[in-house]
């Protein structure tokens, strides 16, 4: 059984990767990958990674009997790569719309409880010879409950209690 986490984040990927009337949602098209390890090539450009970042415990287990399910809250990151030009800032705002606008009232046909808000919005570029790269990452939080496993139920009850005195 896999993890929430690749749950949520496939669900993503797949929605982003969506066709409506043989139109993608966003200018990516399908170079949408759920690795941020992906090497990206000018040719496959632009192109969106969706990844975990970060992952908090909202409520402590504890507070029933220890085994209850646990509250977290996943930061997603979805980045949008570009090969810049003149209309370099452009291009990162109108994928950066694009990716609010497919995932605006998003949810997960498996996960419907889960709620997913933006956080965050961070531009940056690179220049690396004549060619300048830029990304826009939107850091989405995603809020979830996960079970933890039950203690096994092959104990005795004690009948009788014994002290050492």
């Amino acid at each position: 059984m896999s993890h929430p986490r690749s749950t949520i984040r496939n669900a993503i990927i797949d929605k982003l990767r969506t066709q409506v009337d043989s139109a993608y949602l966003t200018d990516a098209e399908d170079r949408i990958y759920g690795n941020r390890a992906k090497p990206l090539f000018d040719q496959f450009l632009p192109a969106i990674l969706v990844y975990a970042k970060d992952e908090n415990i909202l409520e402590e287990r504890f507070e029933t009997d220890g085994f209850g399910p646990l509250k977290r809250e996943l930061e997603i990151a979805i980045e949008a790569v570009i090969l810049g030009g003149d209309d370099f800032d452009q291009k990162l705002d109108d994928l950066s719309s694009q990716i609010e606008s497919a995932l605006d009232g998003f949810e997960i046909e498996t996960r419907k409880s889960d709620i997913l808000k933006l956080k965050s919005t961070e531009i940056d570029s690179s220049i690396e010879g004549s060619k300048i790269y830029g990304a826009i990452r939107l850091t989405y939080s995603v809020t979830y409950r996960a079970a933890v496993k039950q203690p096994l139920d092959e104990g005795v009850l004690p009948t009788e209690i014994n002290t050492n005195l």
